[in-house]
């Protein structure tokens, strides 16, 4: 009966063998049923106790899941994810047409109607004495000794400079938000060397949005940050979230409506990610890391997608955008794709992105902390693009922007700093997931909680979100 158990490629304890040398079907079923690549002691004594108390057969008995009777409806935005399209070689040239292709975009999302006619930097110098609304790069920010804020700003024609005054409250503590390369519109009254600035204004999304429900009940699960190799790796509380997935725990009914897992990034803990990062890991050879993911979803049932998207501690290069896993490292069938990316699953348009800008927004924004980074995903919104300080963290300057984000997405899934969140901000989903790594060295020295275990649902009918703790017994 053992060799049924390795004819599948599932290892069993030397401990566990003795029991299982004169094993009947039913117990070698019961075994092959959980999904485990590797069969401990224990496993085999769980496997007895439930065949005793006769649990098998109602397991058995049970109806298919819900997310079992419906084929998949998922289709990646293959425009909007860079895989197999990075054609940058760093130049001079290259840089411009970033800058460009940013800028022309997102002035699209800026030009709603004014109360002032629209103008160019080249042209404002004619405008002296009048109120004007121009769309700008702000590329420099600073305090005057006067107290104001002076923002020097630039278009694709010409450079000028604007003056927010701390008289006007309203737009200083807007002006205060305001970051260096973002894309904004101003209005206000231009004098001989600069503007007063009488409003600010981002893309933003529109105030007004309907949610987006899709017809069939069923469910999304997020995870983020599950860091494959880790030391610091919870396998415990990781088991417990695919049994829950295989509907053996509590809330069943849920369980059995998660049709999409997306994983939005550091599937893995990598190696030389940091220096001495060796002493962190157990596992010190990626490939090997990645074979633990593979194993992953082997135990997933079948009726299951998965979506995986890449971060900073995942084997592809360290510049976002990020193309998808390569399938020399992640094997098994799955969606791979890029970081960032859009996918529409039952009608409703997730944007995934791992989050290494957070960081720096959180570091240049008033109010943002670790805390909290449902919040900075909130200023991704308003700004309408993933990483706005460009150089805050590594920017590839492709051709085209694939951190802009042109359409208003329904959900917006992000990970990095290990912390759950979640907001809904003008009829998106901002969520926020944390980790299956325990606190690492760093994370105690910066101070950061994360919520390590905890993973987010969204039911895709009802729209609800909600979060399931697995640190419990």
């Amino acid at each position: 009966m053992l060799e049924k158990l390795r004819e599948r490629g599932i290892r069993v304890s030397l401990d566990a063998e003795p029991l299982l040398q004169n094993a009947g079907e039913n117990l070698i079923d019961e075994l092959v049923s959980i999904r485990k690549p590797f069969i401990s002691r224990q496993d085999v004594d769980e496997a007895i106790a439930r065949l005793g108390a006769r649990k098998v057969e109602v397991i058995r008995s049970r109806e298919r899941p819900a997310a079992a009777e419906h084929p998949p409806d998922l289709k990646v935005v293959h425009q909007l994810d860079v895989t197999g399209k990075s054609r940058t070689t760093g130049s001079v040239d290259d840089f411009v047409a970033y800058f460009r292709n940013r800028f022309q975009r997102m002035s699209k999302l800026l030009n709603s109607p004014s109360k002032y006619p629209t103008t160019t930097l080249a042209d404002v110098k004619r405008e002296v004495n009048q109120n004007v609304r121009a769309i700008c790069l702000v590329y420099e920010k600073r305090d005057t000794k006067a107290g104001s804020i002076l923002l020097e700003i630039e278009d694709m024609h010409g450079q000028f400079k604007a003056v927010v005054s701390r008289k006007n409250e309203k737009s200083y503590e807007k002006a205060r938000q305001i970051l260096k390369d973002d894309i904004i519109s101003i209005t206000g009254k231009v004098l001989e060397p600069f503007i007063i600035v009488e409003d600010i204004e981002w893309p933003d999304v529109p105030l007004i949005r309907e949610e987006k429900c899709a017809e069939n009940d069923l469910a999304c699960a997020y995870i983020s940050d599950i860091h494959f190799g880790s030391r610091h790796f919870l396998e415990k509380q990781f088991d417990r979230f695919v049994n829950w997935l295989n509907m053996k725990g509590n809330e069943t009914e849920l369980a059995g409506k998660v049709k999409y897992l997306i994983v939005a990034g550091d599937v893995v803990d990598g190696v030389g990610i940091y220096p001495n990062q060796e002493k962190d890991l157990t596992i010190k050879d990626v490939y090997k890391q990645y074979e633990l993911f593979d194993n992953f979803v082997e135990m997933l049932p079948d009726y299951m997608e998965v979506i995986v998207s890449p971060g900073n501690h995942d084997a592809v290069r360290r510049a976002e955008p990020m193309p998808a896993l390569d399938d020399t490292l992640v094997k098994s069938d799955v969606v791979k794709v890029g970081n960032p990316s859009t996918v529409v699953i039952e009608g409703i348009r997730h944007v995934i992105y791992h989050g290494t800008s957070m960081d720096s927004m959180i570091s240049s924004v008033p109010g943002l902390s670790y805390n909290n980074p449902e919040k900075v995903s909130r200023e991704y919104i308003k700004r309408r693009h993933l990483s706005p300080i460009y150089g805050g963290n590594l920017i590839v300057p492709e051709r085209v922007d694939y951190l802009l984000l042109e359409d208003e997405p329904d959900v917006l899934h992000v990970g990095h700093v290990h912390k759950n969140g979640y907001l809904q901000y003008r009829g998106t989903h901002l969520i926020n997931t944390g980790t299956f790594q325990d606190r690492t060295d760093f994370q105690i020295k910066q101070g950061h909680v994360p919520t390590p275990g905890v993973i987010g649902i969204l039911e895709t009918k009802t729209s609800v979100y909600k979060t399931i703790d697995f640190n419990g017994e």
